[in-house]
């Protein structure tokens, strides 16, 4: 072969060597946007210049993603994202429940046993949830690899983190970022140096402004002060709308409570996640490592004010520029040829009702709480006159457990009382069904609904009466939203996989989000430790 063909062939050689994804990346970073539904995600993306805007550019979007577990909240939610497990059968049946087993409320992620360090922290971790992480995957194959996370909210980063992470960190609603000793035996001085730059009591002053074009505002949002949104301040009259701060009055507990409400809280997660990068050198290695971040402000504004407003427009917009920033600096640290992003949520939510029925034009509304508790007295009336009592019912707030030992004294007929309730029950309006355990267990794909919240079921600590609302209709009352319905508003999330090495697609392929966990163990090269509910999606993506 002579010195030209050799030469060409070697510079074809290098061309597709140069064009092939890396195999593994040094870095994968997570970032779940508490309460941000599919439709709220779609409706502002063309206003998006940042780096919510570059994630979109650089990613496959799997945009027919859904929760497939019912009961859409924070706790199961990052669960099921983090472990690729639904969550009824696991046991996490939202972001707290009632043990009848003991009679008291769980935390998802409580744990007596965990300790606080020198920064002020409740005892949570992982170690009571059954369940492992593609971060705890990571660490088993490769114990060099680094697993992190941060988020406002507890759970979050727990939740994504798993079992084994070298560090889970949230906030503690007192002014710090903090951790557990389930965790660290010690606060490594990277987090004391950070916490003392907070100094979250500054922004007494601080006034929360929103200086979109008024043109765009009009065109995004259903306007300022509209009827629905939740005034958060205490003394004035209704008025929700901006400028937004902090009362005056407010102690130092309300200041360091309220600040998670605010864009700031957002800015100073991803500034901490800075600093995990930069202080444990994540990505500098060929041992993969991951960083989980859950931005949970958008949670608490969509609930005040809803997805359609501009506390939320102006957030979004906000956080926008906040990722810009950060995905600048790991190009500058890691580089993005070394980088992949994930995008996604916990749950999406309903649109405030007024919103819903005024401007969407869809049947809903708040369920009238004297109605439905008329109502249920009604059902507990015909129970008392059939067995002399109804004692052995207990209301957890839509659903109710029996107490079977007292029914078995009194002859109690269980289904007599499942009959009972369901009949008075789903004659309020709003009301859907009062499904018992056994319709829902015995749920099939066809009955898209039940089957939903039959992944959300469990055997011994779900409740023996499920009550669900009529698709546009909440409990919350008389202001803002919610979600937790297995209704598509509330299921249907963004889920973004994103990397210079991508192309910018749309997928319609139906996925669930249990398929991210498995995903993310196929692109990092290592097995569950544990058999999961999902499938990867790694041979769905389409590179450059």
């Amino acid at each position: 072969m002579n010195i030209v063909k050799k030469t060409l062939l070697l510079s074809i050689l290098l061309l597709l060597f140069a064009c092939k994804p890396e195999e593994k990346p040094r870095l994968v970073v997570v970032i779940v946007l508490d309460h941000f539904a599919y439709n709220t995600y779609e409706h502002y993306h063309p206003v998006f210049t940042g780096g919510l805007k570059w994630l979109i550019d650089h990613g496959n979007r799997f945009d027919n993603a859904h929760h497939e577990h019912g009961y859409c909240s924070t706790g199961p939610g990052h669960f099921v994202l983090g472990s690729g497990l639904q969550p009824g059968p696991a046991g996490i049946l939202g972001n707290n429940w009632y043990d009848r087993s003991t009679g008291k409320d769980v935390y998802c992620v409580e744990d007596p046993d965990a300790r606080e360090l020198d920064i002020p922290a409740y005892p949570v971790s992982y170690n009571k949830v059954n369940g492992s992480s593609y971060g705890d995957w990571l660490k088993a194959a490769s114990p060099q690899s680094k697993v992190y996370g941060v988020a406002c909210k507890d759970r979050a980063s727990i939740m994504m983190s798993g079992k084994n992470p070298d560090l889970a960190i949230w906030y503690n609603w007192k002014g710090s970022f903090t951790t557990t000793d389930y965790y660290t035996d010690v606060i490594p001085p990277w987090l004391k140096a950070f916490n003392d730059t907070l100094n979250v009591l500054s922004f007494r002053d601080s006034i929360w402004t929103n200086d979109l074009d008024p043109a765009l505002l009009a065109e995004y949002t259903h306007g300022d002060s509209f009827y629905g949104e939740t005034d958060r301040f205490e003394t004035s009259t209704y008025s929700p709308v901006f400028p937004i701060g902090f009362e005056i009055g407010w102690d130092d507990a309300k200041i360091m409570n309220e600040i998670s409400g605010r864009p700031w809280m957002d800015r100073m997660t991803l500034d901490l996640a800075t600093s995990i990068v930069h202080e444990n050198r994540l990505g500098q290695d060929k041992s993969p490592d991951v960083l989980n971040i859950g931005l949970s402000t958008m949670d608490l504004l969509a609930h005040y004010y809803g997805p359609f407003s501009q506390e939320v427009m102006d957030h979004l917009l906000k956080v926008d520029g906040y990722l810009e920033t950060f995905i600048k600096y790991l190009d500058q640290e890691v580089g993005l040829e070394h980088v992949v992003f994930v995008l996604t949520s916990d749950h999406g939510g309903l649109p405030l009702p007024e919103h819903w029925t005024q401007i969407m034009k869809t049947p809903g509304g708040r369920i009238n709480e004297e109605v439905y508790l008329a109502t249920r007295a009604k059902a507990y009336a015909e129970l008392d006159s059939l067995y002399g009592s109804h004692d052995y019912i207990l209301r957890k707030g839509s659903s109710y457990y029996y107490d079977f030992s007292k029914m078995d004294s009194l002859a109690v007929q269980p289904t007599v009382v499942d009959s009972i309730f369901q009949t008075y029950m789903e004659s309020v309006e709003g009301i859907y069904r009062l499904y018992t355990k056994a319709e829902l267990f015995a749920a099939t794909p066809e009955d898209h609904l039940a089957y939903r919240l039959r992944n959300f079921m469990h055997p011994e600590l779900s409740p023996d009466l499920y009550t669900l609302v009529e698709e546009g209709w909440l409990f919350r009352t008389p202001h803002g939203t919610s979600h937790s319905t297995p209704y598509d508003y509330d299921s249907h999330v963004p889920l973004l996989i994103s990397s210079v090495q991508l192309q910018s697609v749309s997928l319609m392929d139906s996925v669930a989000t249990i398929d991210l966990a498995p995903t993310l163990g196929d692109i990092l090269g290592v097995e569950p430790l544990n058999s999961v509910d999902g499938k990867s999606l790694k041979s769905l993506l389409v590179f450059k």
